[in-house]
């Protein structure tokens, strides 16, 4: 499938940048609402990540990376309930590493539950990736990108909507929404493997100069190299772009800050709440709860949420 935004031709290039962000995030919000409605899908993603027994688990670690977690999130959204009224676009540049540092952290706690030894930023996005790609995450979250810059792959996720306009969103057409989702995914792939492309340092055939001009192949090792793109690839996007890059897309008069923080704490929220299911299939419920901070009754919510689907899955609920 070709997805090619085009531009209303009346907005400037700020303007422009601010609706396209301000509807990949409310695609994102309307997409995690979406997935959190699995409740089928969240009960069955109890069993796919790797069980070990608790004597085999460092509690502490588990422990000081989830709640590093929660307090990031609690601080993602005090920003969206407190900051987000007209003209306070400012506030995204440091809303999206909350979100980022958030969903980092849950994640590194289910790795360590799990057994998985990835630590890095960079190891940990291609991890995720490739649980994406081997349909190991909840059902709706495995999404990947894959290939070069002139050959993308998406798997996971498609629609039918032939006429694109980034700049423009119907949230109540689901298609239109998985549309955006797309875009944001293939933009994201594109900005990162031209990131990329300089660590290669892939020569012209000679071996005397740097190649500016890259072919198929040169590609397809650039893509090797950076691995495939998934939902963590997102928030760290916007999470290096948005601290150094995109300061007048923020203060744009078309910038809708409400909409971004509600669709990056909705996503944190369900990005999140996959996470802790693997963490309770280990340790259970009550052992979170122990460490839940005050003032995050929103962990309290995803717990018996959690418990809710585990009670109806033994007693056949989701039949």
């Amino acid at each position: 499938m070709m997805l090619i935004p085009h531009r209303e031709p009346d907005l400037t290039e700020d303007d422009w940048a601010a609706l396209t962000t301000v509807n990949q995030f409310k695609a994102l919000g309307l997409y995690a609402e979406h997935c959190y409605r699995q409740t089928h899908s969240l009960s069955n993603y109890r069993a796919l990540l790797r069980i070990r027994s608790k004597n085999q688990l460092d509690i502490f670690r588990i422990r000081q990376l989830l709640v590093n977690s929660w307090n990031t999130e609690r601080l993602l959204r005090s920003t969206s309930n407190n900051f987000s009224g007209h003209g306070s676009g400012f506030v995204a540049q440091w809303a999206f590493p909350q979100s980022y540092y958030a969903a980092f952290n849950s994640t590194l706690a289910s790795f360590s539950a799990s057994g998985f030894t990835e630590r890095s930023h960079t190891t940990v996005r291609k991890k995720v990736s490739d649980l994406a790609s081997r349909g190991t995450l909840l059902s709706e979250l495995n999404i990947v990108v894959d290939g070069g810059l002139n050959d993308l792959k998406t798997q996971g996720i498609s629609s039918t909507i032939e006429d694109f306009c980034s700049s423009r969103m119907n949230g109540s057409d689901f298609e239109e929404v998985k549309r955006h989702l797309i875009s944001f995914f293939r933009s994201t792939r594109r900005m990162h493997l031209e990131d990329k492309k300089p660590d290669l340092k892939i020569r012209t055939k000679d071996g005397k100069k740097l190649k500016k001009s890259f072919r198929k192949e040169d590609w397809e090792r650039v893509s090797s190299a950076l691995g495939k793109t998934s939902w963590l690839c997102l928030l760290y996007r916007k999470r290096i772009k948005s601290n150094y890059r995109d300061i007048d897309t923020f203060l744009s008069p078309r910038f809708e800050t409400e909409s971004v923080l509600g669709g990056l704490v909705a996503f944190t929220n369900v990005f999140n709440l996959i996470n802790e299911i693997n963490i309770v299939n280990h340790l259970g419920s009550h052992e979170l709860r122990s460490w839940i901070p005050t003032g995050a009754d929103f962990i309290d919510e995803r717990l018996s949420y959690i418990d809710e689907q585990t009670t109806e899955q033994g007693s056949g609920g989701n039949d």
